[in-house]
């Protein structure tokens, strides 16, 4: 898998030269003992281990490397005030590298500290929940509002197959749910490619679709026999999105229009707070943005429409109002910076439809998609999240998540072609 990804370094079909800061990566039996001597190989003397109350059972597995502990809440999110807490406590302990022992929110929040404070961080996953583990950017919860702040991505990473795959099975059915979802994002990239010229590496992409592929082989094939490979595989998938966009150098080959669906629910501007795990609320989203795209496709897509997208009302300051509220501010700069949106860069010629039609062919159906999720134990509607499931929050949810982050996705395209 890692060899893989190391090839596109050297030559990629893209024509671009990635960077990868990530320089080992290590899923087998032994990986503690491989952290172990990596951590000796590059002469760090102080480690300090990052944790939640959940995870801390872990750590004494590595007592050998390190006794110093900082630990979070079972279950906290990456919010502005974990984070300063962590990033105090590096400080004060003298710290020369930091490793993340956890999963999703527990990374997120070790990568902004070591962002912050340059201490790189080691990876140790205690769950294949979720594509944050080697990436470089962190998704957090900041004042209400979720962000994606540039950050540090972890310079190895070692997982242990006796750690992840002890995890609840709720947990390796949200890192599916997270890998299915990458369907939609990497449409949405091709999609914005073919309306504005943005860039797209094809060598990324095809490294996320071999990694889908192998997830989705793994759920048909999973027995009780198989749930220890099927579970390696879901890790190895979430591990080679985050060098996938390490190597895009943001999140657009694991993120659109199915991950705007999750991050507005996170934000709870149009809902209650919902104790679902990211990648549930992914799938779930993701079932939605399909069974849009394949109406918006078979039905309403308009060239003449596209071209006639007005931004002006797109980014109304009322509009916006009604589903943000005091996140208005936050989210008119996210989507307009510079005072400018992608929306304003779409170019429609007469091959623009055809070829987001002819590219749509990569994606599943909803029900394909449906009978995955299901055969992975994740949940497939709003209400198994505890979210409101009647048509009016569905389209409102629709309506509101492309302003979510300033990315141009096919959902995005198709609510400012309705204003």
């Amino acid at each position: 898998m890692f060899e893989n990804v190391t090839k596109l370094l050297n030559s990629c079909p893209c024509g671009r030269k990635h960077s990868l800061l990530t320089d080992e990566c290590v899923v087998a039996d032994d990986a503690a003992l491989h952290m172990k001597d990596y951590i000796a190989k590059r002469g760090f003397k102080n480690p300090v281990i990052l944790c939640d109350d959940n995870t801390r059972k872990f750590t004494g597995d590595l007592a050998d490397i390190t006794t110093t502990i900082f630990s979070v809440p079972g279950n906290a999110h990456a919010t502005e005030v974990y984070s300063a807490q962590a990033i105090d406590f590096v400080k004060a302990s003298g710290a020369d590298v930091l490793i993340a022992v956890g999963s999703g929110s527990l990374h997120d929040i070790t990568r902004y500290a070591a962002f912050e404070t340059k201490v790189p961080f080691i990876s140790y996953p205690t769950a294949a929940s979720v594509d944050g583990f080697v990436s470089g950017v962190a998704a957090m919860t900041w004042y209400g509002q979720k962000l994606t702040f540039e950050s540090a991505p972890p310079i190895a990473v070692f997982a242990v197959p006796d750690v992840f795959c002890t995890a609840p099975t709720r947990l390796t059915a949200s890192g599916v749910g997270d890998v299915i979802g990458k369907y939609t994002s990497l449409f949405d990239w091709k999609a914005a490619e073919i309306l504005t010229g943005e860039y797209r590496c094809p060598g990324i992409c095809g490294l996320e679709y071999e990694a889908i592929d192998a997830v989705c082989d793994a759920i048909k094939a999973r027995s009780p026999e198989t749930e220890r490979e099927y579970t390696i595989k879901v890790m190895e998938a979430l591990l080679l999105s985050g060098l996938a966009m390490q190597l895009t150098g943001n999140s657009r080959p694991a993120s659109g229009a199915e991950h705007h669906m999750s991050h507005l629910w996170e934000m709870c501007c149009i809902n209650e707070d919902s104790d679902a795990l990211h990648g549930e609320k992914v799938g779930v989203g993701l079932l939605y943005v399909l069974r849009e795209y394949h109406r918006y496709l078979k039905n309403d897509i308009d060239a003449d429409k596209i071209a006639a997208i007005d931004v002006a009302k797109v980014f109304d300051r009322a509009h916006i109002e009604a589903a943000y509220g005091t996140l208005t501010d936050v989210t008119l700069k996210e989507n307009l910076p510079k005072g400018k949106s992608s929306l304003e860069d779409i170019k429609v010629t007469a091959d623009t439809v055809p070829a987001i039609l002819e590219a749509a062919k990569s994606l599943p159906t909803a029900e394909e998609a449906e009978a995955l999720l299901k055969a992975a134990g994740a949940p497939v509607s709003n209400e198994e999240i505890n979210l409101p499931y009647d048509e009016a929050f569905i389209e409102k949810t629709l309506t509101y998540a492309p302003y979510v982050r300033n990315r141009l996705t096919l959902l995005k395209v198709i609510q400012a072609s309705k204003l």
